[in-house]
């Protein structure tokens, strides 16, 4: 989480999202972070794990975030309302790229940032199920409107999969 605050510049009062929630460890350090006085927004689309995190949003009492719905093209996101979107590990999971990114491009204020954390998959893939190369993320990530920032391609990973992370932002 330090990197992450690092990169981002996230302090008290920072609006937030993580994007593909899954059990929600991320946007529980980013509520800590951010403290009462900014906001996180938290998405998932699958119906269980999405229960899951409310109930474990209300029995924190983290009144200052907020769970919604994902879908498969559209994050659930209202427009212009985050100064950062977080997506760890989620990209390569993305059945239609180019229909989340418009949505994250709406959900972003002008100048707010994007960290697209993944990993690349194995035998040089560029796409699957188990990983996504970062110069494809770059790729279709520019190709939607934002504007490349860095390439961390030393990113702390999982085990042994090695991790980067791509940091976008919207033009003002």
């Amino acid at each position: 989480m330090a990197r992450l605050r690092e990169v981002l510049a996230l302090k008290g009062g920072t609006v937030v999202a993580d994007v593909g929630a899954g059990k929600g460890e991320l946007t529980f350090a980013l509520a800590r972070e951010v403290g009462a006085s900014g906001s996180v927004f938290s998405t998932e689309i699958d119906p269980g794990r999405l229960q899951r995190l409310r109930e474990a949003v209300v029995a924190a009492k983290l009144d200052h975030v907020t769970v919604l719905e994902a879908r498969g093209s559209e994050t659930g996101l209202p427009p212009n309302c985050c100064d950062v979107i977080v997506l760890r590990r989620v990209y390569h999971h993305l059945t239609d790229p180019s229909g989340i990114n418009a949505s994250l491009l709406r959900s972003l204020r002008p100048g707010g940032m994007l960290a697209v954390i993944d990993f690349p998959p194995p035998f040089f893939l560029s796409r699957g199920d188990f990983g996504v190369a970062a110069e494809a993320v770059r790729s279709e990530v520019v190709s939607s409107g934002f504007q490349v920032l860095r390439l961390i391609d030393d990113w702390p990973g999982r085990g042994p999969l090695g991790s980067y992370c791509l940091l976008f932002r919207k033009e003002r």
